[in-house]
């Protein structure tokens, strides 16, 4: 993972999940990245909750993501049952509030001309 994410909990996961949480993780913070120009740190809090008295039971898995820039920190989470949904949902999030405060994919469109008003003739 890159050394501006750091993640609290991973030890609990299993290598599969792992893998999974390192493959969304890189993927989104190079869309973030694109979206927020001064990422400092993206911190993220993983916890996963068992079914209490419940053997080989699916987990249910608790995100909490934070990132922080220069200009503004942006808070996302999201629980579910699958880890990558819940990644997913969580990051999204993040990506939203991005969005709405900032609004940069506005940015990158082309500038119109205004539009050229025909003469009417008389």
């Amino acid at each position: 993972m890159r050394e501006a994410i750091s993640v609290r909990g991973i030890e609990d996961l299993s290598e599969e999940q792992k893998k999974i949480v390192d493959k969304l993780f890189n993927e989104y913070y190079n869309k973030i990245q694109r979206q927020l120009k001064n990422i400092t740190s993206l911190e993220v809090h993983i916890k996963n909750y068992e079914s209490a008295g419940k053997e080989n039971k699916e987990k249910k898995f608790s995100i909490h993501i934070r990132v922080m820039s220069s200009t503004k920190n942006f808070e996302g989470d999201a629980s579910d049952w699958d880890l990558a949904r819940t990644l997913h949902k969580a990051l999204n999030k993040i990506m939203n509030e991005i969005e709405h405060r900032f609004h940069p994919s506005e940015q990158h469109e082309g500038v119109r001309s205004p539009q050229k008003l025909r003469q009417r003739k008389k």
